[in-house]
């Protein structure tokens, strides 16, 4: 490592990624300067703790341009639009740009297994360190999952790996980060009111393929072979990436077969690895999370033989088709997770696959990030009996979705759950599956979710 000898570094942003990285570059010797929009007590309660460090802390910045001190280096978080005044200082700046994690990764002594993906990033990077730490290696959780690669790169020294989630956002802004290996474990439409069309947001996603050192490092779902963005990143005569699927498949090296069993393909042979029957994860979805962290684990040279056994220990995060009560035969269940159309449809059919002949009542709505659901339709058509909707897009949704369910509209979750549970009748499942975000009507996914348990545990005495 070397030290930044005050090297002029230019912050973005004072969320956790923004704090983290300016705590990174001023513990190197850097001056570092750090501007947001933001004027929060959270946000001035980590300015402070940055000017005792001798950062310069601006907050409630709303100028597009930045001329006190020319800085060497710009980082910016990854939450910041373009659009914005810090993204507009970003777009102007003549010196390098990087993301946070890009910076975190300067410093990291230990190797990186990344994932991106639409969805179940994080239910496999928890996966991955859950069964790499039972089977007796040192890893850390960073990135998109809360601690920031800037913070983790300080322990890095001390650890076999890093499990990195890494989001769209966080790859736009990559130059030199190299990840030993790295899975996109799928690409729905998502974030396009970010991005100009879903094209863009999936070539943003297989930034993560072309970072890697070789084709044969990626670990990537059947599926998404058929892309323009896997032709031009992933094709390679003598190395070939290692692929997954969440069904019965003839090239996969890596699958769930039809007899529900997860199977690893070896030199033309089948092995079977466990039964899903046997994990705590349910549907076809987190059975490809499975198979994606064994892969990637591979890469890294640790057989799957060596982690099958404690996959059967997993426990998903809150939020994720939980369980929340089974009331007079109704099954209550928290998916407030999805945050996009993608996910929704996986919950139902995972819930439809479950439920035997009930029906399902869904609650959904939200903050619809530039989403079409019209193609969801089919799959609300053929397995939900009634829709709840709430948030921002409700009108919008139940414009779509009308013609083939029923679709009411309430003005918060009380009463959509309320009403929800008045019409389940026993063997039905009530689902929170929004498929949208959350912050129109609470602080994040998390919040939403933990409010809809409350509610239920609420109405049902519990």
């Amino acid at each position: 490592m070397t030290s930044e000898s005050q090297e002029q570094i230019l912050v973005l942003g004072l969320g956790k990624s923004g704090f983290a990285a300016a705590e990174l570059a001023a513990s190197r010797g850097a001056a570092v300067t750090v501007l947001d929009e933001g004027g929060s007590p959270e946000l001035r309660d980590r300015g402070e703790q940055l000017r005792r460090r001798g950062v310069d802390t601006r907050l409630e910045w709303n100028e597009d341009t930045w001329s006190e001190v020319a800085p060497e280096l710009v980082v910016i978080s990854p939450g910041i639009p373009p659009d914005s005044f810090l993204g507009r200082i970003a777009q102007s700046s003549s010196c390098p740009v990087v993301g946070e994690i890009e910076y975190g990764y300067r410093y990291c002594s230990c190797p990186i297994l990344a994932v991106t993906g639409t969805n179940g990033k994080t239910t496999t990077v928890e996966l991955l360190v859950h069964v790499l730490t039972h089977a007796g290696y040192s890893v850390l959780a960073a990135g998109n999952t809360g601690r920031p690669l800037s913070d983790a790169a300080a322990r890095s020294s001390d650890l076999d790996f890093l499990i990195v989630e890494v989001s769209s956002f966080q790859l736009e802004h990559i130059v030199d980060f190299a990840p030993l290996a790295g899975a996109i474990l799928n690409v729905t439409p998502d974030h396009l009111d970010r991005y100009p069309s879903f094209s863009a947001y999936r070539q943003t996603k297989f930034r993560l393929a072309t970072a890697l050192n070789s084709p044969r490092d990626l670990v990537i779902c059947e599926d998404l072979t058929g892309t323009p963005e896997f032709q031009d990143s992933c094709q390679c005569d003598d190395a070939i990436p290692i692929l997954f699927a969440p069904s019965e498949s003839l090239v996969a090296d890596f699958f769930l077969g039809d007899d529900g069993v997860l199977y690893e393909r070896v030199e033309g042979t089948c092995v079977a690895l466990l039964d899903q029957a046997a994990l705590r994860l349910s549907g076809r979805h987190n059975a490809a999370n499975v198979l994606a962290a064994l892969a990637l684990a591979k890469i890294a040279g640790i057989a799957p033989a060596e982690l099958v056994p404690h996959l059967r220990t997993f426990v998903p995060s809150a939020h994720r088709l939980e369980l929340v009560t089974v009331h007079r035969g109704i099954r209550i269940i928290n998916d407030s997770k999805a945050t996009n159309a993608d996910a929704m449809a996986k919950a139902i059919l995972t819930c439809a696959e479950q439920g035997g002949a009930g029906g399902i009542l869904l609650i959904a709505g939200g903050v619809a990030k530039g989403q079409d659901f019209d193609s969801q339709a089919p799959v609300v058509a053929r397995h939900v009996k009634d829709v709840f909707l709430v948030g921002r897009c409700r009108e919008r949704l139940a414009k779509q979705w009308n013609h083939v369910v029923s679709c009411k509209m309430f003005v918060s979750l009380a009463a959509a759950v309320d009403a929800a549970l008045d019409s389940a009748d026993s063997g039905d499942t009530v689902l929170l599956s929004p498929g949208c975000a959350s912050h129109d009507m609470f602080s994040d996914y998390a919040d939403r979710g933990r409010e809809f348990c409350a509610l239920v545990r609420r109405r049902v005495g519990e």
